[in-house]
């Protein structure tokens, strides 16, 4: 009889905690911080004593950053993602190498495109589009898009940093592309991560 008390206690506990995230006022109104790219996101290059910011990088770059049909067979590090909760928006985009060079870092820009045109896809921390890395590089973002039918076009580039001045697709450049829907949290979903986050 106390175990069924228990139970019935934890399965209440549960739904309040569910419907208070169901119901609460979400400060994400689906329109991330766009733009291109400020010139204070910068990468000190090695060796060399100078600064290249990334806004640089895609004017230099920009026909094989944003091109319609750019992508890449090279692939220097595997990306994977997966949504984070109990944000609707947000995914955590990861990537792992076990070729490190400490002096050598990866880098990783994310872009997303809105009405036709790639724009920074920004960390929700760091406020900024690049992520430099030895060998795990990691970011943590809001997409714009929510809705099976709604589609978030996700273009990722990664070179390595002492390649900044002569990249090259598919030599050492790696662009790689992600279309991404999703839809809100259903009831059972949210139910389940309460009780794991309960019992963890």
């Amino acid at each position: 009889m106390t175990k069924k008390i228990v139970f019935w206690l934890v399965v209440v506990f549960v739904l309040l905690m569910a419907s208070t995230t169901v119901f609460a006022a979400e400060t994400n109104t689906g329109i991330s911080n766009i733009g291109f790219t400020e010139d204070k996101t910068i990468l000190a290059v090695a060796n060399t004593g100078t600064e290249v910011s990334v806004s640089d990088l895609e004017r230099k770059y920009g026909e094989v950053f944003f091109g319609e049909d750019t992508e890449s067979d090279l692939v220097l590090v595997s990306i994977g993602y997966g949504r984070q909760y109990p944000y609707q928006m947000r995914h955590v985009f990861y990537g792992q190498t076990y070729d490190c060079d400490v002096n050598n870092p990866y880098v990783m820009l994310m872009y997303i495109k809105i009405d036709g045109t790639y724009v920074p896809l920004n960390d929700v921390e760091r406020k900024t589009n690049i992520t430099e890395k030895v060998s795990y590089l990691t970011t943590e973002v809001d997409l714009e898009y929510i809705g099976v039918n709604k589609v978030n076009e996700v273009r990722i580039i990664i070179f390595r940093k002492k390649d900044i001045d002569n990249l090259v697709l598919n030599e050492n450049l790696q662009v790689t592309n992600l279309d991404i829907s999703f839809r809100r949290w259903n009831f059972i979903e949210k139910l389940q991560f309460e009780l794991k986050n309960l019992f963890s």
